[in-house]
Parts: structure tokens; sequence; C-alpha cells
């Protein structure tokens, strides 16, 4: 019995120790999304929502770093009650990053920001010239039209700069071939991407850390009342 509740004391640190590393990578995450706005973003108010996101991911890394120096201490301690409030703790924590990367996955796949979705249909009216929204985002992501370049000549439309490189349609190489729709949308996947993989791996190491923690209590129970009978 003691050499079993040995092992689920070193089993326990090892994976608040990886949850602490975890935490530290979901800060630098953080930190990197935020330097990665671009000053165009910024000024055009075009983060949407990233600085928020980085914000929730720092303090997420953060408390899940606390929440693993809490578990080590009350490994440390031998204390059923810190062991049982830790292991809800891991759960909780395990149920908001699963909200969370079931949000970022929705965007990644559907969400379109409201600015962007004005512009496609200011580019369908055949009564509206000129579309600075759809423009910026032209000039921004490197796309042109909602789906392809196609979208302004099937709508005799002028082709306008913004849909070339360096705003210079002289030369057809520098024409941007890819619709808007698909480069916003690969554009927020490969954002999100590395935060569900993180995730992921954090509620592993969570749920396998909620789980020994449960042995642990169980196992100090019995050893405890063990100790009580023959004594």
């Amino acid at each position: 019995m003691y050499c079993t509740t040995r092992l689920l004391r070193y089993v326990l640190c090892v994976i608040s120790g990886i949850c602490a590393l975890g935490g530290c990578l979901l800060i630098w995450y953080g930190a990197w999304l935020l330097d990665s706005l671009s000053d165009q973003q910024r000024v055009m108010g075009m983060d949407h929502g990233e600085d928020l996101a980085a914000v929730l991911c720092i303090l997420l890394g953060t408390v899940v770093i606390v929440a693993s120096v809490f578990g080590t201490v009350a490994v440390v301690k031998d204390s059923r009650t810190l062991l049982i409030c830790y292991a809800v703790l891991l759960v909780l924590l395990l149920i908001i990053q699963f909200v969370m990367v079931s949000i970022s996955y929705a965007a990644s796949q559907e969400s379109l920001p409201d600015s962007l979705r004005q512009g496609f249909d200011d580019l369908w009216d055949s009564q509206y010239e000129g579309n600075s929204t759809l423009n910026t985002y032209e000039e921004w992501l490197h796309c042109c039209g909602r789906n392809s370049a196609e979208d302004y000549l099937h709508l005799e439309k002028v082709l306008p700069s913004s849909c070339c490189l360096d705003q210079d349609c002289t030369n057809l190489l520098n024409l941007f071939l890819a619709g808007c729709e698909n480069k916003f949308k690969e554009y927020v996947s490969g954002k999100t991407a590395n935060f569900q993989s993180l995730s992921w791996f954090l509620i592993l190491f969570e749920f396998a850390g909620s789980v020994t923690t449960c042995y642990l209590v169980d196992s100090i129970r019995n050893h405890r009342d063990r100790i009580r009978f023959y004594n």
C-alpha cells in the first residue's frame, strides 16, 4: 500500500509539472498572439478579438501554473482536503479549456466578422460603387473578392488596386487570385491551431491528474484506516 501511495504521489507530481509547462506555453502563445498583430490591424480595428483571446490565454496559463503548484503542495502535505480541491480545480480547468477549444474551432470554420460580411454584400450590390471595407481586407490578406478575382469580372466592376501586390495592377503576376472568405478562414485557422493542440494536450493531462488524485486520496484514506485499525 505504501509503495502504491508513493508511486501515485510521484505520478501526480510529474503530471503537475507537465501541466505547469503547458501553462507556460499558453502564456507564451498569448504573448505571441499579441505580438503578431500588425500595426495595420490595430489602426483599422481589425484585431477580431485577438487581443481578448491573447489575454484569456495568458490568464488561463497563469491559473494552470498556480493550480499545478497547488497540487504539488497538496501532495507534499499529504492532505486529503487539498487533494480533493486540486482534483475539482483540474476538472474545472478541463471544462473551461474544452469550451474555449470549441469556440476557437467554430470561429475557424464558420465565423466571419460583420465588417467583412458587409463588404461582401456591398460587392454583390450592383448599385454600390466602391468597397473600402473589402478593399482593406484584400490589401491585408492578399486576396481579391469573396471567392476569387473573377467576382469583379462577373459583376463587370473595375478591379481595385487592393487586389494587386503593392497596389500595382499593371503586372498580371501581381494579381491576388484567392478569395477573401477562404483567406480569412485560413488566417483564423492558423492562429488557433497551436492553441487547440496545446489545449488538447493539457486537457489530457488534467484528466489524468484528476483521476490520479482521486486514486491517491482513496489510497491515503485506506492507508490511514489500516494504521488506526492495527493500532
